[in-house]
């Protein structure tokens, strides 16, 4: 008796059903990388979206208290502050006046030009100007600078007799509220003071880059919420992170 080997069975390739089942897991791994890099990316634009909120915050609080502690400063402080108009467009200063209240979202600043290395709100050196002669000098120029809120660019706008140039931007709105009273104490805080301006309170609400994978939720932010409660308004974005800073300057001279 003659034994013979097997034949070996030939390879025939996958049958439908493996290929479907092959298929199958590979979709659910795709899917589950897919919601991975979503995830990954709406956490990525949340963070960076928070942490641009938060530095141009801080950069808006710096220049305005910045700014708003130059005005009134003159070389001698027992001089008065003198009238002022005509520098700046809708700048229009009382004599003694430092601030003038232009609206809820703009006001004008006067101060007296130091030394050679003071720089304006535009970051140029006024000595470069040629304006200042003689450091703390009483016959050094007053200078004049209009600060306000673009609506169209939502920045926020240094405009002085060169020309206006945005100093900061991603702010979706600003309120400034002027403290006044007599006798070097401010009493009330107000939009239309009727009495010199010896502080200046002020609130800018900030915004982030808009896009729908920023946000979860279609709900209005809790920030936009305060705010319309302040203020008023109807703000009502969902697109975008908002982030409300605030600040209070003391002027110069014009206090205790």
């Amino acid at each position: 008796m003659t034994l013979t080997a097997p034949r070996q069975r030939q390879q025939q390739g996958l049958s439908l059903i493996e290929l479907m089942v092959a298929m199958l897991i590979g979709t659910f791994l795709i899917l589950g990388i897919t919601e991975i890099f979503i995830n990954n990316q709406k956490s990525y634009l949340f963070q960076q979206s928070q942490v641009g909120n938060q530095e141009n915050g801080r950069f808006a609080l710096t220049v305005l208290s910045q700014e708003l502690a130059k005005a009134g400063y003159r070389s001698l402080p027992v001089d008065p502050i003198a009238a002022n108009s005509g520098t700046v467009a809708g700048c229009n200063f009382a004599a003694g006046a430092a601030v003038v209240a232009v609206s809820a979202t703009s006001l004008c600043i006067q101060y007296q030009a130091a030394n050679r290395t003071d720089t304006g709100c535009q970051g140029t050196a006024l000595g470069n100007a040629g304006l200042i002669q003689t450091p703390y000098g009483k016959s050094n120029p007053v200078i004049v600078e209009k600060i306000t809120l673009d609506t169209a660019t939502n920045s926020l706008v240094c405009t002085t007799a060169a020309g206006a140039q945005p100093l900061v931007t991603g702010i979706s709105d600003i309120r400034f509220d002027y403290g006044s009273g007599s006798d070097k104490n401010v009493t009330t805080y107000g939009t239309n003071p009727s009495m010199t301006i010896g502080a200046v309170r002020y609130a800018a609400l900030m915004q982030s880059m808009g896009g729908a994978s920023i946000r979860d939720s279609s709900d209005v932010p809790a920030a936009l919420t305060e705010w319309n409660s302040r203020y008023g308004t109807t703000l009502n974005d969902t697109t975008r992170l908002y982030q409300i800073v605030q600040g209070t300057v003391t002027l110069r001279n014009q206090m205790r």
